[in-house]
């Protein structure tokens, strides 16, 4: 699941669409242009979403959101500057 996004460092955020952590996030990938594959987890699928926590689970064992993936980092919260390292701005 995303092999290519992960490979091609292409930006994933995992949240919950009615979470204000998670709305600030979307806002700050906005606002910064950040073309981002954006998965509110809420949304999803059943069958989607048992696929989905296996992929987080091993970064995000807590299954925190909002969750920035970026290549093999995660950015997991409202961490704007580690988003900021990991998406080089």
């Amino acid at each position: 699941m995303f092999e290519y996004e992960v490979k091609n460092r292409v930006p994933i955020l995992l949240a919950i669409s009615t979470c204000p952590r998670c709305m600030r996030m979307k806002k700050f990938l906005s606002d910064n242009k950040i073309n981002a594959k954006i998965i509110d987890i809420d949304l999803v699928a059943i069958g989607e979403k048992k696929a989905l926590f296996a992929f987080i689970r091993p970064k995000n064992p807590t299954l925190s959101f909002p969750m920035l993936i970026v290549g093999d980092l995660a950015v997991i919260g409202e961490e704007y500057d580690g988003a900021k390292e990991a998406l080089h701005l």
